[in-house]
């Protein structure tokens, strides 16, 4: 749609300007059919002119302010439902022609031969998702988790539109650890004794153990994380931290279990690297 400053009335033509001659009569009449072509030409364009949006529906502004209020917010609900519902259809668009390139840089770590902003290799998929599509880490790991999971249904004759985060979290470690078979068992096993229209996450767990599978938590950082996206404040957990973190408590753990101590130091040294921040 074009902008208002996009639509312009030229005054001076002979159709509408009111210096027209009219003593001229054969100029009149010729350049009358001149505007008339003029017009035929340029009718695509003047059709596209947003005549419904300048304004014509607002309120009366001799009727009560709380009148005018009522049908301002009514027309920009309505006008925010029709722009949702149309972001919605963009986005379900997106995902379907792009969702499985992310896939296929997700689980390549294709991320990792792009730099990011800092100038250094991206060594986690997120902040690739964040830096180069705007796509938060729990989108972009959502995005990576159910297409693998919905094309491996869809092949088995199990095709369902959609999957919900507790489901996805059931199956999703499935696939990576047992395969796309475990997958398709689990969800036949599941499907054979289900409730509802499909498989409940509580369903599937069930599944999960009837089908004598042992499923591991995830070991990847930055999937632990964008699982626990929401359950927790990142900044209010390190305030947290650094409150308990006093040298002296640090000198202990030390003490205790080094090795652990370590991977924490280690892991605050990857993160601060990663937003290029060094330590002095």
């Amino acid at each position: 749609m074009g902008r208002l400053s996009d639509f312009s009335l030229d005054d001076s033509s002979p159709a509408t300007s009111p210096h027209a001659d009219d003593a001229e009569g054969t100029q009149e009449t010729s350049d009358r059919e001149a505007a008339k072509e003029e017009a035929a030409r340029t009718n695509t364009e003047t059709a596209k002119a947003p005549a419904a949006r300048l304004g014509t529906g607002l309120p009366d502004p001799e009727t009560e302010p709380s009148e005018q209020l009522v049908l301002c917010e009514r027309a920009i609900h309505d006008a925010k439902v029709k722009w949702r519902n149309a972001a919605d259809k963009a986005m379900a668009a997106f995902l379907e022609e792009a969702g499985p390139y992310f896939v296929w840089v997700h689980e390549n770590k294709l991320y990792k031969h792009l730099k990011g902003n800092n100038g250094k290799p991206y060594r986690s998929f997120n902040r690739y998702c964040q830096e180069q599509h705007g796509i938060s880490r729990s989108s972009g790991y959502r995005i990576t988790r159910i297409i693998p999971l919905l094309n491996i249904l869809a092949r088995a004759d199990h095709p369902v539109s959609d999957l919900s985060s507790r489901q996805t979290q059931v199956l999703h470690p499935v696939r990576r650890q047992h395969g796309e078979d475990s997958v398709l068992k689990v969800w036949e096993t599941a499907w054979s004794t289900k409730k509802g229209a499909v498989p409940s996450p509580d369903e599937l767990n069930r599944a999960v153990s009837l089908c004598g599978l042992v499923v591991r938590a995830e070991d990847d950082e930055d999937e632990k994380l964008a699982l626990t996206q929401g359950k927790a404040n990142p900044g209010a957990e390190v305030e947290k931290a650094v409150k308990i973190l006093v040298p002296d408590t640090v000198r202990l753990a030390v003490r205790e279990d080094p090795e652990k101590v370590l991977l924490l130091a280690r892991t605050l040294n990857a993160a601060l690297e990663e937003a290029g921040i060094t330590i002095g």
